[in-house]
């Protein structure tokens, strides 16, 4: 099983495919075009159909990570007013023709480096995300 992770951010949308121990497979960094949501929405859509392309005989999971707070099916991201137009509501599992679990781009970091990064074994952390955008998130006795 490998999972692909994509992170779309307001300039750019990042991408990677690693395998079960988090060895990276592959990388990839396109631009956002915020704004314009049929660009961005598109260049997620061709970044996932090429790895399942590539990797068409493997197990594939898919974890999307995005400003704003997700609902509680973690389908979608919920609000994200002001920002991103069209990220709000917009079912990726539907989209894409694969589940796809959406989570906030702030605690995709933090459980990113609490589980292979600096962060590793850590039960309290504070993660403070700065790039176009800033954002956050918080570990209190090993969870978010």
């Amino acid at each position: 099983m490998k999972a692909i992770g994509i992170d779309i951010g307001g300039t750019r949308i990042k991408s990677v495919l690693v395998n079960t121990d988090g060895t990276v497979q592959e990388e990839m960094y396109t631009p956002t075009n915020d704004g314009t949501d049929s660009v961005w929405k598109q260049a997620v859509k061709e970044i996932v159909s090429g790895i399942k392309r590539k990797h068409a005989d493997e197990t594939l999971v898919l974890g999307i990570a995005a400003p704003g707070l997700p609902n509680p099916a973690n389908t979608a991201i919920a609000c994200m007013p002001g920002r991103m137009e069209g990220l709000e509501h917009f079912v990726w599992t539907d989209f894409l023709n694969m589940p796809a679990f959406v989570l906030n781009d702030a605690v995709a970091a933090l459980l990113a480096e609490s589980r292979q990064g600096v962060a590793k074994n850590k039960k309290h952390v504070v993660m403070l995300t700065l790039g176009t955008g800033v954002g956050g998130a918080v570990l209190i006795d090993g969870k978010p």
